[in-house]
């Protein structure tokens, strides 16, 4: 699980995300990404709606994986960024490998 200092946990700093941030699509996941400026640690946050699943255990799951993913990666992550994964309805079908193979391609943002 992603420690508390590197979650997103303002409203306000996902908003700053989306009115500021720049969009990046990867096929099961958007990334919005602010660059803060400064040398505290990054944060991230993860959306996930209803309509890509009723079921709460499957949104969660993702969450956990993803997050997981992030968590072994801190140290290859810049600091100083607000990052926000906007999950999409692939991401249900594909499995755990599919999803860390997706953040690593898409990590070169995050460098």
């Amino acid at each position: 699980m992603l420690a508390s200092k590197y979650r997103l946990k303002k409203k306000i700093n996902f908003a700053r995300i989306e009115i500021d941030g720049k969009l990046i699509q990867s096929k099961s996941f958007g990334m919005g990404i602010y660059d803060r400026n400064d040398d505290d640690p990054s944060h991230f946050g993860f959306i996930i709606s209803t309509k890509i699943s009723k079921k709460a255990v499957i949104r969660n799951r993702i969450k956990r994986i993803m997050s997981e993913v992030v968590r072994i990666n801190l140290d290859k992550i810049k600091k100083g960024l607000d990052v926000l994964f906007l999950i999409k309805h692939p991401a249900v079908k594909t499995t755990k490998l599919e999803l860390e193979k997706e953040i690593y391609e898409i990590q070169q943002y995050l460098s």
